[in-house]
């Protein structure tokens, strides 16, 4: 029987604030293929090293090998190229993730085909075709190729540049569960028990981003807010728990913007006994969403404070305000809710007055955890287009947080220094108040 593999291309680091969840990308990728028959094998590269990946995929032996690509693992996915081509000079090539749905003809010289946007329905009926057909990775133009949304093809005078689509909410209702059992989970479940006594994974509710932050991109999911039916959603919840987890992150980037959601989720959450965390928006939060969030088994939440001066977030473009990122973490914090917030120091156009505003904003604020990083220009965002000196080329691997990828006016070492004189001032208060 022919075989896909699907490669997820990061090895883990062991930095202090990592956090490992398996790649959920490739678990809905996986469950469509089996869904048509296919046999589909999911190589998690998190903790195995090169050659052990190299040694277990060319002992599979498949037909086509997908591989993820984001910015941080450009390297690797190219040195995963190469090893398969090598090693199975046979196979079909594609790229896929949110570096190469950007600037898919940087991939072209190396696979064979490119992948672009969401593509959960376009790239297991190409893979069943491709098989069924028996062509060769020279004969892609014997089958139909413009039929396929998202498929981009530049290489030997063959050229395809097929529009990318969004699913609508009914055909993410028709999908199959991720397909989770390639993974290590007790290697999961080890690392974050040691870290925070629990066991968790990552599960996504809602798909897609309705705003334009300066600093964002959003290559895969584009801007159409669509939300999964709840029905699906327990069932995988039940998976999940059956794969030995406790504990929930909801990947979401607006798993509170849709506040009827969010209550009808809470109120099938509550009585369930399985904790979880959020990422948050700061806006129409209130006491009562905040005590059924609770209720429900929220044990922290993650706020994008960003800043902490009002001319800055205009900069950001965050459509929020001061005074709506004070009032979501004293209403989460009231509750008993953790919360952690995300800060931006060193932004364009941002004054060293602005910056030492946002270390004392941080301060202030009733929070669990704070994070500084300088500004990260992804792909696809304006931001990353304004810049200057960036190399577009790159692979942002770089761990260090006061590390800038262009020309920057602040002194990085500057930043760094007040990073951590805040951070060890926030410490010193934590501190003082749990005596």
């Amino acid at each position: 029987m022919p075989r896909v593999a699907l490669v997820y291309p990061y090895f883990r680091t062991k930095s202090a604030n990592e956090l490992l969840f398996p790649p959920l990308g490739a678990a809905s990728l996986a469950s469509q293929l089996i869904a048509l028959g296919m046999e589909t094998r999911i190589f998690d590269c998190t903790f195995e090293t090169f050659e052990g990946i190299q040694k277990k995929i060319r002992s599979y032996q498949p037909d086509i090998v997908g591989i993820y690509s984001m910015v941080t693992l450009s390297r690797n996915t190219f040195r995963m190229a190469d090893m398969v081509r090598t090693s199975l000079p046979g196979c079909l090539l594609v790229a896929g993730g949110p570096l190469p749905t950007l600037y898919p003809e940087q991939y072209c010289g190396t696979f064979d085909v490119v992948f672009r946007g969401e593509v959960d329905l376009s790239f297991p009926r190409f893979c069943k075709d491709f098989f069924s057909s028996k062509v060769t990775r020279e004969q892609l133009i014997l089958i139909p190729l413009e039929s396929y949304p998202g498929l981009f093809i530049r290489r030997d005078g063959l050229q395809m540049e097929n529009p990318t689509i969004h699913y609508h909410d009914e055909q993410l209702e028709s999908f199959p569960l991720p397909y989770r059992d390639d993974f290590d989970h007790a290697a999961y479940q080890e690392v974050w028990s040691r870290q925070t006594g629990s066991k968790t994974t990552s599960i996504i509710l809602t798909l897609g981003c309705p705003f334009s932050c300066d600093f964002c991109s959003r290559p895969i999911f584009g801007n159409l807010f669509r939300r999964r039916k709840l029905d699906q959603v327990f069932e995988e919840i039940k998976q999940i728990r059956r794969l030995g987890y406790d504990s929930l992150w909801i990947a979401d980037d607006n798993f509170t913007l849709d506040l009827t959601y969010l209550k009808d989720f809470c109120g099938r959450m509550s009585g369930q006994k399985m904790e979880w965390s959020c990422l948050s928006r700061v806006t129409r939060i209130d006491g009562e969403i905040t005590e059924m969030m609770k209720a429900a088994g929220c044990r922290r939440v993650y706020l994008g404070l960003e800043t902490g001066n009002q001319e800055t977030l205009r900069l950001m473009k965050k459509q929020a305000s001061l005074e709506d990122g004070k009032n979501a973490v004293q209403l989460f914090h009231k509750s008993g809710i953790e919360v952690a917030a995300f800060f931006i120091v060193g932004y364009p156009g941002e004054t060293l007055p602005a910056i030492e505003d946002t270390f004392r904003y941080s301060l202030e604020l009733p929070l669990d955890a704070i994070s500084f990083n300088v500004p990260f220009p992804l792909p696809g965002s304006p931001l990353f287009e304004r810049v200057s000196k960036l190399d577009k080329q790159m692979d942002w691997n770089e761990e260090n947080e006061v590390t800038f990828v262009y020309e920057s006016e602040f002194d990085p070492r500057w930043l760094q220094r007040r990073i951590n004189e805040t951070m060890l001032a926030f410490a010193e208060k934590k501190n003082g108040s749990t005596k």
